[in-house]
């Protein structure tokens, strides 16, 4: 049997060497799971190694100088040099996987510290508490906003929660009550959510994150300012177009009434002429005068203050247009003008487009709608009618009421205008049936 103390020079100091270095590797391992807070477990495993490995390494030495002046001493270990060599390997098999593992999490520890400094370059701030509500990971972005909040560091989820709940003790604006959208003090808006979230083992932990919405914020607040700004807008334009109806309709009148100034002129003008002349035949000067007369007459025949429809009754007369009308104006003084709008827009393009005499118009009214329908006898258009000049103008008018406008082309023109009715109004309606002629 071959012992430590029988073998060869070489293989006992290839044997002390091997002790050694195992030695060295032990002890560096020890400081590591020190500095690394390794479990106990490890520590005692390690600890044990590198004792034994000391030790051995003491007795391995005295006894190659025992050896080496050639002194007899007493072996301690009388085994063969062998089992010494596979006790040695397999304390340094266990010391490579341990320094295998510690380089795994080593590795684990430097990806630990890389997420916090990429959570700090975040300009959200997020937070992850555990189970308990106590701060696992959160950002430097995170601790900030807290500091503003709270006045302190953030240790507990229920801290933030409280601090958000009394934000406005420390300057913080709460923007909304439905969602948590806070205002801080220096003009910067953020928006406050929580999330549960697992890791890979299982564990449950709770999300918070504050995102930066300054930028949609200001954006809300300036197209709030334009939503005013278009809305007075739109108030202005819809009085304008009230205004342009007006003067349609004043417009149409005038130039009825200058119609019938021109028919006097002419009137009176023939009847000059012929008294001038000797020889001069009467007969046509007599006519174009009483026509001028019929039409002033016509045009004087109802008082200005008896209304609008009767105005309109009056305007068509002098036109030489037959009004039959079925049906009553609605009592609603909005409605019954848009009625007589309408009824001045067929008249004025019946005569003018159509050569229209007689002028159709019929409303109705029931527990739903008021409803007025307008046609004539005149030519039908040649082309599909499209809302334009008064007639849009009229469109318009309706709409903003609430109403609807149909335009019927062929084989006849016919106007049809929609207003429903409210659930709480009961309208009585004024009564102007029958027939007109004012021919």
């Amino acid at each position: 049997m071959q012992t430590f103390y029988l073998s060869y020079k070489v293989m006992q100091t290839l044997l002390m060497t091997a002790v050694l270095l195992s030695l060295i590797v032990t002890l560096f391992l020890l400081l590591m799971f020190h500095d690394m807070r390794i479990d106990k477990k490890k520590w005692h495993w390690n600890i044990f190694a590198f004792l034994f490995l000391f030790f051995l390494l003491n007795h391995l030495a005295y006894s190659f100088g025992q050896i080496d002046k050639g002194e007899n001493y007493y072996e301690v270990l009388p085994v063969p040099i062998w089992v010494i060599w596979c006790i040695v390997g397999i304390i340094d098999f266990l010391l490579i996987w341990e320094g295998i593992r510690l380089r795994r999490i080593t590795k684990e520890q430097v990806g630990r510290n890389s997420i916090q400094e990429a959570m700090n370059l975040l300009p959200i701030g997020i937070c992850y508490f555990n189970s308990n509500g106590a701060v696992k990971l959160a950002n430097t972005q995170m601790y900030r906003l807290f500091r503003i909040l709270a006045h302190k560091d953030l240790q507990k989820l229920s801290e933030l929660r409280d601090a958000l709940h009394t934000s406005t003790q420390n300057g913080v604006t709460r923007l909304t009550d439905k969602k948590e959208m806070y205002l801080f003090p220096d003009g910067k808006a953020w928006d406050y959510r929580e999330n549960e979230v697992k890791d890979r083992d299982g564990n449950v932990y709770t999300e918070a994150v504050f995102m930066d919405i300054t930028k949609q914020y200001h954006e809300k607040i300036n197209l709030t300012k334009q939503t005013e700004k278009l809305k007075e807008l739109s108030r202005e334009l819809r009085y304008l177009s009230d205004n342009v109806l007006i003067l349609t309709r004043e417009r149409e009148v005038l130039a009825a009434k200058t119609k019938l100034h021109d028919q006097m002129g002419a009137g009176l003008t023939a009847i000059r002429q012929s008294l001038m002349q000797e020889s001069a035949d009467y007969s046509d000067a007599v006519r174009l005068l009483r026509q001028a007369v019929n039409a002033i007459w016509n045009d004087n025949q109802y008082p200005l203050d008896e209304g609008e429809f009767e105005r309109f009754l009056q305007d068509a007369k002098t036109l030489g247009v037959k009004i039959e009308c079925l049906g009553s104006l609605p009592k609603n003084e909005e409605y019954a003008n848009i009625y007589i709008l309408a009824m001045r827009e067929c008249l004025t393009n019946g005569v003018c487009h159509a050569g229209a005499t007689e002028l159709f118009i019929t409303m109705q009214e029931n527990n739903d709608f008021y409803r007025i329908r307008i046609t004539n006898n005149g030519a039908a258009p040649e082309k599909e009618v499209v809302p334009k000049g008064g007639l849009y103008n009229l469109s318009r008018h309706i709409f903003d009421h609430g109403g609807e406008m149909q335009i019927q082309s062929i084989p006849y023109f016919a106007l049809t205008i929609t207003f429903q009715k409210k659930e709480s109004k009961n309208e009585e309606s004024i009564d102007r049936r029958g027939s007109e002629d004012a021919s």
